[in-house]
């Protein structure tokens, strides 16, 4: 029987994951990784930096990282 921690932290990893999947230049804005280690304000007022088409396709496979977490976590039998 699952726990309701088990269960949250399989829905919180899946939906990181999803987000990371469907939309990854909204998820990098949220995150430090698409400004480096500066405060992240660079350009004009307004303008914000968008991922590469390589960038992007490496957030999406960083994003089915914590999916197969939440799988895991589903999948395994609690002793």
């Amino acid at each position: 029987m699952y726990g309701i921690r088990e269960i949250l932290a399989a829905v919180l990893a899946f939906g990181i994951g999803l987000a990371l999947l469907v939309a990854p230049n909204t998820v990098a804005r949220l995150q430090f990784f698409a400004h480096g280690p500066t405060t992240g304000r660079h350009g004009e007022y307004g303008e914000d930096r968008v991922l590469t088409e390589k960038q992007a396709w490496i957030a999406r496979a960083i994003g089915l990282i914590p999916i197969g977490i939440a799988g895991y976590i589903l999948a395994v039998p609690l002793v």
